[in-house]
């Protein structure tokens, strides 16, 4: 830790949560949205939004009960230890699996951007490296270094994304809402997996100093992201059409190619979105380490956690380099997101809300109560 509080402040809560769903998908996501919706794909985002809204309340419901206790904790208290175990090892390998191909993802735009005679292998190592190095540092150490990139980077990024709206061709982006609501509805809920970082509540909240205050951080945080994923969609599918977008594996790369800045500011806007979404993608598998060496401390009933990150290491690092390309990738981040993630968005943190309401467990009102211990 750089200090010795491990807490961190609601600002420090607010900007992770933002990373995380802004990193997750941001270079994807017009083209899955183009894909399903055509033109109209920056509607099915702001769908989307609107449906994780429904996770946000029912993960910040939930964690506010518990706030100084973890998913693994609070399960024992309300089902039984081999049930928290096994939710625990279920998320843990979700972590693991997902730090892996996110390495690959990392890797493969790298070596495309910037460093097209490096061996994808050396890139993933070097990014191993330095992300176990922030991992042992513990959460304190990840908060910090997203309060600093959220201001020397997405802030400057969003505003060169304005220099490409009088590249939009609105016949690209109408006629609007041409989809059917049967489309609109399934779209939404593809789009509202981009979210899945709010999952990490259900792990961070020990660290949080005011978790009360975590309802309104989220909703801040997630109707934020989604206007401006929304706002991106209308840039690169107005700008290439959506049959153009849904072709490329990196559409909004490709419109920070073509914007021009004035005076000639910056030459390749590209190398800053590459440059911010490396740090973001770099925090996101921060994340899933830490965490996942949190569960594994929890589920082994281990004191320490840092040592445990060395093991993870080589198995993160075999599975970057299972699929065979970039599509195929994203063909199983896509798998891990819609039948995985999804689980730990709605169905087991309702689960355990409702239980946990009917037997009375937890803070409830925002006051405190005496926890009832399991029997």
């Amino acid at each position: 830790m750089f200090s010795q509080n491990n807490k961190i402040s609601m600002r420090q809560v607010e900007i992770l949560i933002i990373l995380n769903m802004f990193s997750n998908t941001s270079l994807i996501l017009p083209r899955i949205a183009s894909e399903i919706a055509g033109g109209d794909g920056h509607f099915i985002v702001l769908g989307g939004a609107i449906i994780s809204l429904i996770y946000v309340f029912v993960i910040t419901s939930l964690v506010k009960r518990f706030p100084n206790q973890n998913i693994v904790e609070y399960t024992e208290l309300i089902f039984n230890k081999p049930i928290a175990i096994i939710i625990g090892i279920v998320f843990m390998l979700k972590f693991i699996i997902l730090a892996g191909l996110e390495i690959r993802v990392f890797g493969e735009l790298v070596k495309q951007a910037l460093l097209r005679n490096t061996p994808i292998e050396i890139i993933v190592i070097a990014m191993l490296l330095v992300v176990v190095y922030l991992t042992r540092k513990g959460y304190e150490a990840r908060a910090r270094m997203a309060e600093l990139l959220i201001f020397v980077i997405l802030i400057p990024l969003i505003l060169i994304f304005f220099f490409a709206i009088p590249d939009i061709e609105l016949y690209n982006i109408s006629p609007i809402f041409s989809i059917s609501g049967k489309k609109f509805m399934y779209g939404s809920i593809i789009m509202s997996f981009a979210y899945s970082g709010l999952e990490l509540l259900l792990l961070s909240t020990p660290f949080v100093l005011k978790p009360n205050k975590l309802p309104k951080i989220a909703l801040k945080s997630v109707i934020f992201v989604g206007i401006l994923n929304a706002l991106i969609c209308v840039l690169t599918i107005g700008s290439f059409g959506p049959v153009e977008t849904s072709r490329q594996i990196w559409p909004v790369m490709s419109i920070m190619q073509t914007i021009h800045l004035p005076g000639a500011l910056i030459q390749r806007q590209d190398a800053l979105m590459v440059s911010f979404w490396i740090m973001t993608v770099f925090l996101l598998i921060n994340a899933y380490l830490f965490f996942s060496t949190l569960l594994l401390k929890k589920v082994t009933k281990l004191k320490e956690q840092n040592f445990l990150i060395l093991p993870l290491i080589p198995i993160v690092y075999l599975i970057s380099l299972m699929p065979d390309n970039i599509v195929e990738t994203y063909d199983w981040l896509s798998i891990m997101t819609r039948y995985v993630s999804i689980l730990f968005l709605l169905p087991i943190p309702l689960i355990l809300l409702i239980v946990a309401k009917i037997r009375g467990l937890g803070i409830k009102n925002n006051k405190s109560t005496t926890v009832k211990s399991n029997k």
